[in-house]
């Protein structure tokens, strides 16, 4: 990426962060500790409405999946935004993401759904995209969210 600024760059790849998501339980969406920020697990939800329910690899596609993960990764710099006063230019960079898809037994394409997640990342964030990550699966989720990602992000400090 070159010296595009981050909402430079979502402009240029026709992206919006959406209105972030109010938590649907007793915690709080986003937590600053220092220069690190805790996202807790984000659904695919946009304006508060599920796009995705099910389970990947039997109702919806492996695609679908990783648009799942795509609207996921939305909201999480969402609400980094949020927690910045609007500046998602103040990323330092993505150190964790922890995703886990709502499958079946036998499902074995966890990797390729979160995928969708780590390349919207990286297409936005460039190097600063680049972060460790899990992809865990389970036999169901809240509102039978297809996928949830939760997310580790350093910013420069105050």
């Amino acid at each position: 990426m070159s010296k595009t600024t981050i909402s430079g760059r979502l402009r240029e790849l026709g992206l919006e962060l959406p209105e972030t998501n109010q938590p649907r339980g007793a915690y709080v969406p986003i937590v600053r500790a220092g220069d690190l920020l805790f996202v807790a697990g984000q659904a695919p939800r946009l304006n508060g409405v599920l796009k995705y329910a099910g389970k990947v690899g039997r109702d919806l596609s492996i695609e679908q999946g990783q648009d799942a993960a795509r609207i996921c990764a939305l909201n999480i710099l969402g609400h980094v935004a949020s927690m910045c006063d609007d500046d998602i230019d103040n990323i330092a960079g993505l150190v964790r993401v922890n995703g886990v898809v709502n499958c079946g037994d036998d499902f074995d394409a966890h990797s390729k759904v979160l995928d969708g997640a780590s390349e919207l990342f990286a297409a936005v964030l460039g190097d600063k995209g680049r972060h460790a990550r899990i992809a865990t699966g389970a036999s169901s989720l809240p509102s039978q969210m297809a996928v949830e990602i939760e997310a580790t992000i350093q910013v420069r400090p105050k």
